[in-house]
């Protein structure tokens, strides 16, 4: 079975003990942090098997080769080039070569709760999606990447709570220049991931009205059975699992950043009883929805 890890897992898994005695993972690094490449590889420990990470990952190679797996596809990634391993993708690395220089920046889905819909702005970019064709081969502007991960690094490196808004914001101008390179079509290379990736767009522009796998597969043309073999078969979750996780991220979100009661916050997801929502919530965070408030008031 593939495992998935949080960020604070994968680094006690796959990096020497000998790591926390340096200063490169910071308070707050579960949610974000950008490294240098040269200072990290000589902590890692190879090789790592097929795993699958909850935040997103991005690589950016200035020199060596950047050599790994993700899905089923091999991949040697080559200077001023990029990789983004989105959260949920399998991936896989059988070693690291010396010399390997560059960035690597790891965020979750949900460090932009407080700044955006977290949902809203992070489906607008396919390649954050699994499946789809995250590889950028010679990116225009290579001046304009360095700097801008030149920024997040040093951004990271202080270590400053202020700083949460401003990063966003540059991982989102990151996010858009990378997105005006992309002119690959997402990676179809199974009938399953092709619909995975249609049910996933269909999804994020329905979640509030829609919530049954039946209303997804009659937009998909297809019957609720083989949408729910599909979905398992490429993304080891069912159609039900996607709909609701959609659903709490954004109801973070709404719980954090808007006046909404936790009443208004259902009825803004579509959920027109309070009490089943409650339940969801907490079935799906291990808290309830006053309980994650109060989180939110104390932090």
């Amino acid at each position: 079975m593939i495992r998935e890890y949080t960020t604070e897992e994968f680094k006690r898994e796959f990096t020497s003990d000998s790591i926390d005695r340096t200063d490169l993972f910071l308070s707050g690094y579960e949610d974000f942090f950008c490294l240098k490449l040269q200072d990290i590889i000589t902590y890692a420990n190879m090789p790592v098997p097929p795993s699958k990470e909850k935040s997103h990952s991005i690589i950016y190679v200035t020199e060596g080769i950047y050599d790994f797996q993700k899905g089923n596809q091999n991949y040697k990634v080559l200077p001023n080039e990029l990789i983004i391993i989105p959260a949920g993708e399998v991936f896989s690395v059988k070693k690291i070569i010396n010399g390997l220089k560059g960035y690597t920046i790891h965020f979750s889905p949900e460090y932009f709760i407080d700044s955006t819909s977290a949902v809203g702005v992070l489906s607008s970019f396919d390649f954050l999606l699994p499946f789809t064709n995250s590889y950028f081969s010679q990116i225009s502007d290579r001046s304009l990447f360095l700097r801008l991960f030149e920024r997040l690094n040093a951004l990271y490196q202080e270590n400053n709570k202020e700083n949460k808004r401003m990063i966003a914001t540059y991982i989102l101008a990151l996010l858009y220049e990378l997105k005006r390179d992309y002119g690959n079509k997402p990676l179809t290379s199974t009938t399953y991931e092709a619909l995975s990736h249609a049910f996933k767009q269909t999804l994020f522009q329905n979640f509030k009205k829609l919530h049954r796998t039946s209303e997804y597969a009659s937009l998909l043309r297809i019957t609720p059975n083989h949408l729910n073999k599909a979905l398992k078969a490429a993304t080891n979750k069912s159609p039900k699992q996607w709909i609701n996780e959609t659903l709490i991220l954004e109801a973070k979100y709404l719980l954090h950043n808007t006046e909404l009661n936790i009443n208004e916050v259902a009825l803004e997801l579509g959920i027109n009883d309070p009490s089943y929502f409650s339940r969801l919530f907490k079935k799906m965070t291990d808290v309830s929805p006053s309980m994650y408030v109060r989180m939110i008031e104390k932090s």
